[in-house]
Formats: C-alpha cells, sequence, structure tokens
C-alpha cells in the first residue's frame, strides 16, 4: 500500500485528531453572554458558498520529503468535494471524490482505483472521518453539528481564543456512528476584525498519537466574501509534516461540472476491512 501513502496522508491531515496541548497563556474573560456574542459572529463570517472552484499550487512536506504538486478544488455544498491532482509534466495524477457517504480515488499512473465509504476511512484512520469536517477545513470553516455552549472565551491581543475540552457530535448517522462518536478539544483563534478564523488545533480525547493544526492566511475578498489562499494543515508533534495551499482563480455562485469517471482498463484495489 506504499503507492497509496500520500493519498491517505492528505485524506487523513482533514481528518486528523490531535495530541497533547500545550498550555496556552490566556485570561478568560467571558461570560456566556460573550461567548455566544463571539461565536455567533464568527460563524456569521463563515465562507457560504453552494458553488466553489479553485485552482491551487500545493505541497507535502514531511521530515524526509518534499511532493510538489497543483491542482483543483471543487465543492458543492454539502452534496460533493471534488479534487484533481496534477503532478508530473502537467499530467493528472489523482482525481478524488468525496460524498457525505463515499469516496472514490483514481489513480492514473497505476491505472488503479479505490471505491469505499467514509466509515472505512474513519475505521482505517482511527479518527471521525466526516464530510462536513472536510468541508469546513477546505473553506476555513467551523465544524457543524458539534455542540457550541462547551466554548470558553479568552483574549489573546489581536485574537479571540475560543476553547473546548468537551465538545460533542450532535449529528447521529447510526447507532454504531454513535457508539465511537469521538469527544473534541479545540482550540479557535479568530481575528478581532474580521472574525475569520486563523488558526485552530483539534484533538481527540483520548487519542494522544497525532495533532491537527490548521492555519489560514492571505485571506483576499472573493464575491464580498473573505477566503484565505493559504492553508497550511500541520498534524504530529514535530509540525515538520504538513501540507500546504495556495489557491488561485477562484470562482463562486457558478454552477460547476464535477466529471468523474473510472475506466474501465482500470483495476479496483481491494482493501482489507472495507
Amino acid at each position: 500500500m506504499k503507492k497509496y501513502l500520500l493519498f491517505f496522508s492528505i485524506i487523513s491531515l482533514f481528518f486528523a485528531s490531535c495530541s497533547r496541548n500545550k498550555a496556552v497563556e490566556a485570561t478568560t474573560i467571558s461570560t456566556q453572554t460573550e461567548v455566544d456574542s463571539v461565536y455567533k459572529l464568527m460563524t456569521s463570517h463563515q465562507f457560504n458558498s453552494e458553488w466553489f472552484s479553485g485552482k491551487f499550487k500545493g505541497a507535502y512536506h514531511n521530515p524526509d520529503d518534499k511532493q510538489v504538486f497543483t491542482g483543483q478544488i471543487r465543492i458543492r455544498k454539502d452534496s460533493l468535494i471534488w479534487i484533481s491532482i496534477t503532478a508530473i509534466m502537467n499530467i493528472e495524477v489523482f482525481r478524488i471524490e468525496v460524498k457525505p457517504d463515499s469516496f472514490t480515488f483514481i489513480n492514473r499512473i497505476e491505472k488503479t482505483y479505490i471505491k469505499s465509504s467514509t466509515e472505512f476511512l474513519r475505521k482505517r484512520i482511527g479518527v471521525d472521518v466526516d464530510f462536513e469536517m472536510l468541508q469546513s477545513v477546505l473553506l476555513g470553516n467551523d465544524f457543524p453539528y458539534y455542540e457550541t455552549s462547551v466554548f470558553k472565551l479568552n483574549d489573546k491581543n489581536n485574537k479571540y481564543q475560543l476553547s473546548t475540552i468537551s465538545r460533542r457530535k450532535l449529528k447521529k448517522q447510526s447507532k454504531e456512528y454513535e457508539d465511537n462518536s469521538k469527544i473534541l478539544v479545540q482550540n479557535i483563534l479568530i481575528d478581532k476584525q474580521t472574525y475569520k478564523i486563523d488558526k485552530q488545533t483539534v484533538k481527540v480525547v483520548g487519542n494522544d498519537k497525532t495533532v491537527l493544526r490548521i492555519n489560514y492566511n492571505n485571506f483576499q475578498l472573493v464575491n464580498d466574501q473573505l477566503f484565505p489562499h493559504n492553508m497550511i494543515i500541520k498534524y504530529k508533534e514535530d509540525n515538520k509534516t504538513f501540507i500546504e495551499f495556495d489557491f488561485s482563480k477562484i470562482t463562486l455562485d457558478e454552477k460547476i461540472r464535477f466529471p468523474f469517471k473510472v475506466s474501465k482498463k482500470y483495476t479496483e484495489v481491494k482493501i482489507e476491512g472495507r
């Protein structure tokens, strides 16, 4: 499975959970009213569009290697995420389709494909694979369907910090999902001027293996909405394993196509435990 390492690394970056958080020096300034006010301002400034299309330049870094690529991301809100990754001489190497309950991955180089449910990803990676979480990370938004009444509010100079140690998921998809649903430890840094998320860290209670830190930079107006044109997604304690996106040519609110067809000549890769 080594040839799929980059793919699963990219997916795991979006759905990973984080390890022990270091102590943060901040003074709690909140009443519940203040918490609610800041949270509502953050959510009211979230990026919102039914249709999203953007090109990017990307790089996947780990302590021993760096892989550079380009690509496109297309999103229909709450329905479909489509990713095309180009690496060698502008030739597409991967195409990925993620739906709320399934994903399909095409490897153009190997002429193979993987088709499975997001439940498989959740079990393989060991965290709550969630379509809405991936969508939120890509758009710089907070995760939906989680409790919002458990945050504390801290003042950190030109940022607000919303933090929680027990954010539970509210959306119930199945009995098995409910039984295995994780509780998040989460810290969100919010710019006081724009109320956009600048950075967030996420941990799943009881999981000390991986860390997820997301940094959003270079905010620019797109159709009167601020969108972070640079994203850095880090995991693990050493901070040396991360993926970076630099976006360009973003289009909103225009109906787009999601071309996705697996050639009959391609071989399906059977994954144990799928």
